[in-house]
């Protein structure tokens, strides 16, 4: 099966052939990248599919896809055509719109339909396959580079998706930055540690983090102890190489395959100015 799809751009950036060639390259690959996400979903993981750029337009480009399937997916392959393909695409696009850049808050599936309820309260129902796109990393990674990040641009209005008959889909950039990963989190660590920490940069200006060494890595932490900041606000002097005995919340979460890793300086013991400093105990 081969079949073609359209992306295309509005807005004075575009009507002024402003693009620029490289951010175009990057909405191109991560748009192909989409919609062969967009296949699997809907042929089977054992689709071989892959896409070709077919040609170009002002603000636009063309992409052909080439499919191809084997095994248990065959005979769903034969009975699915394209237009199945864009309306799965259609409902992922209305999905992202409805969580508004959140995960879900429950998800009823049926093995066919979905009943997915967002932060707000509100159901909307799509099939499993349009639910199998957006909750996908891939799927995620991929309209968060070609429709948020493309619509951040300014002089950028909108971005469609059309196949040769339809408009598939269409993000203004008001509503461009609800696409992205919505992929549900699980906490998998949530502990409280006494670390002795060296500061490498602290910040003097509300609301931003410090950067911190435990000895064997680099990385930025939020302070909560309010006695601490007290004494960062009245003066008391803070510098690169200083050492913090603290106690460190570390919380890990799970999205999808991707682990994440935050810090968090809850208490803090002591504070050891670089210049006295003789040895850690």
């Amino acid at each position: 099966m081969e079949t073609r799809i359209a992306l295309r751009y509005s807005g004075p950036a575009v009507d002024s052939g402003l693009m620029d060639v490289y951010e175009a390259s990057a909405n191109m690959i991560a748009f192909s990248q989409f919609v062969v996400v967009a296949a699997k979903a809907a042929f089977g993981q054992t689709t071989e599919a892959r896409a070709e750029v077919a040609g170009f337009g002002k603000g636009s480009f063309v992409t052909d896809l080439v499919f191809n399937v084997g095994g248990p997916s065959a005979t769903l392959f034969t009975a699915i055509s394209p237009e199945h393909l864009w309306l799965f695409v259609k409902e992922a696009f209305a999905l992202w719109k409805h969580l508004k850049g959140a995960p879900p808050s429950h998800v009823e599936d049926n093995s066919q339909w979905a009943q997915v309820t967002n932060n707000s309260g509100q159901v909307l129902q799509v099939r499993t396959e349009s639910l199998t796109i957006v909750l996908s990393e891939k799927g995620g990674e991929a309209v968060s580079q070609f429709v948020k990040k493309a619509l951040e641009r300014p002089g950028m209005d909108s971005v469609a998706i059309a196949s040769a008959t339809e408009e598939i889909g269409n993000v203004t950039q008001d509503e461009a930055k609800y696409f992205g990963s919505v992929t549900p989190s699980e906490n998998i660590t949530d502990v409280v540690v006494r670390m002795a920490l060296v500061i490498e940069a602290p910040v003097f200006k509300d609301g931003n983090k410090w950067r911190f060494s435990d000895g064997q890595q680099s990385f930025y932490a939020d302070i909560e102890d309010a006695e601490f900041l007290a004494k960062v606000n009245a003066g008391e002097r803070f510098g690169k190489g200083d050492v913090l005995y603290a106690d460190v919340r570390i919380n890990q979460e799970q999205t999808g395959m991707k682990i994440t890793a935050s810090r968090t300086i809850v208490k803090v013991h002591d504070h050891k100015i670089a210049s006295t400093q003789l040895s850690f105990h």
